[in-house]
């Protein structure tokens, strides 16, 4: 009997988040990236654990993102999930239909803090379920 069936993964480009998770791929890059990143993932047969629109922000509100993928551990080719397929389309042409497009570092160093720490806060409690949550990213404050 295998305890955990699944493998999970985190793809972000939040640095800081990605230090509190274990295997984090930590992507140098814009959010459209983690979301090409996750897609290609998704056809090799991962699932997104959450939705790719947590928060509900948009490109131009949210430099962060921050996706969960999980994969069954039994060592065979999985097809891609349509589900997890559909979402991750739909938030990329999301991402490409918006004029703004914040970028990771586009913005004092204070207000990018803060943009992390709302990518970290919206989407710890999956992390935890997930149990790859190492340490709590902890909340700067100005001045």
């Amino acid at each position: 009997m295998v305890l955990f069936p699944f493998f999970y993964t985190c793809i972000t480009n939040n640095k800081d988040l990605a230090e509190c998770v274990d295997d984090a791929k930590l992507i140098d890059g814009p959010a459209i990236s983690v979301l090409t990143i996750a897609r290609d993932m998704i056809h090799q047969g991962w699932k997104l654990v959450a939705s790719p629109l947590y928060g509900n922000f948009k490109p131009a509100q949210q430099p962060y993102r921050t996706l969960i993928l999980s994969r069954e551990k039994k060592d065979r080719h999985i097809p891609a999930d349509r589900y997890s397929l559909e979402l991750i389309e739909s938030a990329m042409n999301i991402f490409r239909e918006c004029e703004i497009k914040r970028i990771p570092g586009d913005m004092p160093d204070e207000i990018d803090n803060d943009y992390k720490y709302v990518d970290f806060a919206l989407i710890e409690d999956t992390l935890r379920e997930c149990g790859i949550l190492r340490c709590d990213l902890h909340r700067y404050s100005g001045g």
